[in-house]
């Protein structure tokens, strides 16, 4: 079921599925802190803190799903060989 073939379009589909993991969380992230400012009436959070937060949740996810994501593949492939 899981054959990517190449290194190359292996390389690929790591780094496009670790830039959507990284997308969805910093959503999830931005979500989080509009709905906080949202509940409290008041700013909790300023413009800077959500420009800063999403950049930094944005590359820490994007370093730790890099990390991730090859084993993951590897796990997929390894279940398809052994069936």
């Amino acid at each position: 079921m899981v054959k990517f073939g190449s290194k190359d379009k292996r390389t690929r589909v790591v780094l496009l599925s670790s830039i959507a993991t990284s997308i969805v969380l910093m959503n999830l992230f931005l979500l989080g802190t509009l709905l906080t400012n949202m509940y409290r009436g008041e700013a909790s959070y300023t413009l800077v803190d959500l420009a800063a937060g999403s950049i930094f949740v944005f590359v820490i996810t994007l370093i730790i799903s890099l990390s991730l994501w090859p084993r993951i593949i590897d796990r997929l492939e390894s279940k398809e060989k052994n069936k």
